[in-house]
């Protein structure tokens, strides 16, 4: 039986077969003793070697319980206890004709407490032969003596023998079960661990980027809002209404990265799509952005197909982190904000933002956690981002798979809707809906 360290318990002998039933063992054993003491002390006739039946026994007796704990089965002692079994059983055979009651516990504890089959066979057979010599001695050479003391070697050895190595066949397929049961659930206890540990991880990178996309933004909205501020008061001291609008841009920002931040805290949704409303949250980004010079122009449907909670969640993401990089790093003029549902099967929604910036390389291993942030968003419900981006501009498409009758801005579904052709999206990026906003 093998022991792991530091992943399973050693199984023996804790929990072996025999250790459980080891009270029995252990009284059988004792009464065994008791009885031959008593009846070399107080038998028919005492025999001149009584005292010395008894002192082997006292002996027996004594070393059992310090050379069979359990917790030293794997030890040499059990085989030192063996050996002084033998030895004493064999003696007593030689000066005392009871000796052979202890036969019934010493075959069992031979095959209990050898280390191997073949230690066992070889205990077994000179506990028999030893026996047999001493009976030989005490009662003479007699034929029916000598028959009756080979047929009794014979057949002890034999059953002893059959019986033992059953038994421990037995026993060791049980002993090898049992520890399969303990690697399995040592796999178990380890995979649940892992498990665990790979949950909080992703935990931590979802927090990761719901701060990012929301809380940074908010305080990087803030602070260029402070900035703005702080020159406009440098220059013009003299408007109060433009530091007014200034002031009143950064209390908006502030309460809307507080109410994002008490939606993080709560785990549900962002608190702009609360309700299922993408189609109004998109619609809001301009004046929740605060793009400041750069023209935005959104052109979104009637209505969308039925969305999830996570998805409404990742398109939103996709179009916040996608416009505040557009507004942070490309010096783009104007940007455009396009969703659409694409012909064709399966069904799908595609979010697209272009800008007309100075682009960037795509190849190029890039620092910045918002690329990285929107394709783990959209790859976590099966969706895909595609960056094309060149010295004109960038265009960014977030593709994720729908399923179900589209849904209007204001919740309600549509019975009538279909899948619009590109060119009515073309048509539409180009003439904005009611509903738009440049």
């Amino acid at each position: 039986m093998s022991y792991i360290s530091g992943r399973t318990e050693r199984l023996l002998p804790a929990r072996s077969v025999w250790t459980t039933s080891m009270v029995w063992w252990h009284a059988g054993f004792y009464a065994a003793l008791a009885s031959v003491s008593y009846f070399a002390l107080f038998g028919n006739e005492r025999e001149p070697g009584t005292p010395l039946v008894v002192g082997a026994l006292l002996l027996l007796g004594t070393a059992y319980p310090f050379l069979t704990r359990t917790r030293d089965l794997r030890t040499p002692r059990p085989t030192i206890y063996v050996a002084l079994l033998v030895a004493v059983v064999v003696f007593l055979s030689f000066v005392y004709d009871g000796a052979g009651v202890l036969l019934f516990v010493a075959f069992p504890q031979v095959w209990m407490f050898t280390a191997s089959q073949r230690q066992g066979v070889a205990a077994t057979a000179l506990l028999c032969v030893g026996v047999a010599v001493g009976q030989v001695n005490r009662w003479g050479l007699n034929g029916l003596e000598v028959y009756g003391i080979t047929a009794q070697l014979v057949t002890s050895f034999v059953a002893s023998c059959m019986i033992g190595l059953w038994i421990s066949k037995v026993i060791q397929q049980s002993e090898q079960r049992a520890e399969l049961l303990a690697e399995l659930d040592a796999t178990r206890h380890e995979l649940d661990v892992a498990e665990q540990a790979r949950g909080a991880l992703a935990e931590r990178e979802r927090m990761a980027r719901e701060i990012h996309d929301t809380l940074a933004q908010g305080f990087t909205s803030i602070a260029m809002l402070s900035e703005a501020a702080q020159a406009q008061l440098r220059t013009q001291p003299q408007d109060p209404a433009g530091l007014l609008r200034s002031l009143s841009a950064i209390s908006q920002t502030a309460r809307e990265s507080l109410a994002e931040a008490r939606a993080l805290v709560a785990s549900g949704v962002p608190s702009h799509v609360q309700g299922g409303d993408l189609l109004a949250a998109l619609q809001r980004l301009p004046d929740s952005l605060h793009l400041d010079s750069m023209q935005l122009k959104i052109a979104l449907p009637d209505s969308l197909p039925a969305l999830q909670s996570t998805q409404q969640v990742a398109l939103l993401r996709t179009a916040q982190e996608a416009l505040n990089n557009v507004r942070r790093h490309s010096r783009a003029t104007t940007a455009e904000l396009l969703v659409d549902v694409p012909a064709g099967e399966p069904p799908l929604l595609r979010l697209t933002v272009t800008d007309n910036g100075q682009g960037f390389d795509t190849s190029a291993n890039h620092q910045g956690f918002g690329l990285k942030s929107m394709a783990a968003r959209l790859e976590e419900i099966g969706g895909r981002l595609e960056v094309t981006s060149s010295s004109g501009g960038t265009r960014l498409v977030a593709v994720v798979p729908t399923a179900g009758p589209a849904v209007r801005a204001d919740g309600t579904e549509r019975a009538d809707a279909a899948a619009p052709e590109s060119g009515d999206a073309d048509h539409r990026l180009e003439t904005p809906t009611p509903g738009a906003r440049a």
